[in-house]
């Protein structure tokens, strides 16, 4: 019996080691098998690659960060060498961000992506983009084709070859060519990742009318001053706002972007230094692609949305620049009243006016379509039935009138940018750049710092973009927009620098109407001070204040907090919160307490 007992715990053993060697094996295999089709996808970018549709030799250098410096003979070589390079890099990006824009995201990961395909598809990025194409002419054009034929050159070679990223591989499909639409779309989509008031105007207009005014008064520190005529012409509305928009559509919290410039006389070069810290969504990979590109009469270094041509922020041998969000009142919803006999008709000056209904049909991966039509009244797309989920229609729905919205030619400010030797030529580049606005800083080598804060800014008839507005009347229409010789400017100012923290861009006396909604000061507040501190500085103290800590919300507000707290309740461990604060610097070091209570304390 002790013998057989011994044999069957051997044999188990044999067949556990065996079995344990068994998956071992299959997943070195395995491992080896991927390392090894990954590795076979990963294009070329060393030696030489010969494309037919370059003119000329191209030299891309990568330098020791895989940036790459793209020298061309001409136009059409640089920027088809751009779309070739970028598509090498970031391709399966590439197609993701043109059918996030375009709401194009089910055909190829499913029905998980059918609302946010839907949300897309409604407010009409694409729509936009493909009215914009008739925008542009001359060089602009030709280096959106030059940049998409680049782009294509690179997806037929990777198929032929069957190295295509294998990302694509994993999803089971392979990426349709590239156009210039795809291009001006995702350029749309940075309007959108920048904007949002819209959702501020629905929240605000949800609170006023199911809160009492006293706790309205505390959402909102400025009371809207038009609620109460507003409230009261738009009594009989009714729009679900809760279930109109869904939680996934809400952007993510937003944190900011700084820049500043500084003149040659704080700065211990004797020329003017600018530095641009613009924050984004995060993503992976990022959603800045950097290159230099460098032709006859062109070197300039920079950053770029992948899936776009040219250099949206950075230098060329004269001039640099650098961008926030200035973060103005540029969407507006108007209540639209439905005729009840008609669910395409909508009441404007009391008459019923029909609008257009767009075939938005949506292709989910497996074959199936989803029909789906989007309505779009003379304000813009009716966005507050895209996630209703085939109830029946409403009678009032809110209606999108957006600057992102109508046609414009942002790449030809672009490249004008890129060429411009001073401020004259730079600021004449920025008048086709209309969405999204944003503030411009700059430098030149004459010794020339200025700001701008540029795009198109609504003039509204009424109302100031707090408050969705009656769409029924012509009374709350948009009268054009903020002059451009009007918009905001400064040029070589006394203090000797420049700054911007998505903070309040001019006082009350400013004759235009720019945003209810500003960033907090203290940001801003923080770079001034820093930059008042010393009579010179260089490169490497503005590196530090890119990185700096010093945390002036909290100055303000720990004592205030410290002030107002019932210590007489507090345990031990919250006694000793207590003693952190106290002994705070208002600093936020990774290191310490202090910040990390009065950061929870106020996301309370």
């Amino acid at each position: 019996m002790e013998v057989l007992i011994k044999k069957k715990r051997t044999r188990g053993k044999r067949i556990f080691i065996w079995s344990s060697s068994v998956v071992l094996l299959l997943v070195i295999c395995t491992v080896i098998f991927l390392n090894i089709y990954t590795l076979s996808s990963v294009p070329k970018i060393d030696g030489t690659i010969k494309l037919e549709d370059l003119q000329h030799a191209v030299i891309v250098k990568r330098d020791s960060k895989g940036v790459p410096h793209i020298k061309a003979e001409n136009a059409h070589d640089l920027y088809f060498s751009q779309g070739y390079v970028q598509a090498q890099d970031r391709l399966f990006q590439m197609d993701l961000s043109r059918r996030q824009a375009s709401g194009m995201l089910s055909e190829v990961v499913g029905e998980a992506a059918v609302d946010r395909d839907k949300l897309f598809r409604t407010l009409g990025l694409r729509r936009a983009a493909e009215a914009s194409v008739s925008q542009y002419d001359g060089e602009a054009k030709y280096a959106l084709q030059s940049f998409a034929d680049g782009v294509n050159a690179f997806i037929r070679e990777a198929k032929e070859e069957k190295k295509l990223p294998v990302e694509f591989t994993i999803l089971g499909y392979e990426p349709a060519e590239w156009s210039i639409v795809d291009s001006l779309t995702i350029g749309k989509y940075m309007a959108f990742d920048l904007g949002g008031h819209w959702h501020g105007q629905a929240f605000r207009y949800w609170a006023l009318k199911n809160l009492p005014k006293e706790q309205a008064n505390e959402l909102f520190p400025t009371y809207p001053k038009d609620a109460p005529r507003l409230l009261a012409e738009l009594k009989d509305t009714n729009v679900d706002v809760a279930q109109s928009f869904a939680k996934t559509i809400i952007p993510p919290e937003f944190n900011g972007s700084n820049n500043w410039v500084i003149s040659g006389e704080k700065s211990a070069s004797g020329k003017p230094i600018l530095a641009d810290d613009p924050h984004l969504s995060l993503a992976t990979p990022s959603i800045w692609y950097q290159s230099k590109l460098e032709m006859k009469d062109l070197n300039v270094s920079g950053v770029i949305f992948a899936g776009v041509p040219g250099v949206i922020l950075g230098h060329n041998d004269k001039i640099a620049w650098g961008v926030t969000n200035a973060g103005p009142d540029v969407q507006d919803l108007y209540i639209e009243k439905r005729n009840p006999n008609n669910e395409n008709e909508f009441l404007y000056n009391d008459k019923w006016e029909k609008a257009t209904v767009v075939d938005e049909s949506i292709k989910v991966k497996g074959g199936k379509t989803i029909p789906y039509n989007v309505t779009v009244t003379r304000h813009g797309p009716v966005i507050s039935e895209f996630a209703d989920k085939g109830k029946e229609k409403t009678k009032t729905v809110f209606a999108l009138k957006w600057t992102a919205l109508e046609p414009s030619a942002e790449l030809k400010a672009v490249l004008n940018m890129n060429k411009a030797k001073d401020w004259n030529e730079f600021e004449t580049a920025l008048q086709d750049f209309h969405t999204p606005t944003q503030n411009f800083v700059f430098a030149s080598n004459d010794g020339t710092i200025a700001y701008k804060a540029n795009g198109n800014i609504p003039v509204r008839k009424k109302g100031d973009g707090s408050l969705p507005v009656p769409g029924w009347t012509d009374e709350y229409e948009w009268e054009g927009y903020i002059p451009f010789d009007q918009l905001p400017k400064v040029i070589n100012p006394k203090q000797g620098f420049i700054s911007t923290a998505n903070n309040k861009i001019v006082d009350d006396n400013y004759p235009y109407h720019i945003s209810n909604t500003w960033a907090q000061p203290y940001r801003q507040m923080r770079i001034q001070e820093f930059l008042q501190e010393k009579e010179k500085y260089t490169v490497k103290d503005l590196e530090e204040l890119q990185m700096d800590q010093k945390n002036l919300y909290g100055k303000e507000f720990t004592p205030i907090f410290l002030k107002e707290l019932n210590k007489a309740s507090l345990n031990e461990v919250e006694k000793e919160g207590v003693k952190q604060l106290i002994k705070w610097n208002f600093y936020d070091s990774k290191d310490e307490a202090a910040p990390l209570i009065f950061h929870l304390f106020m996301r309370w």
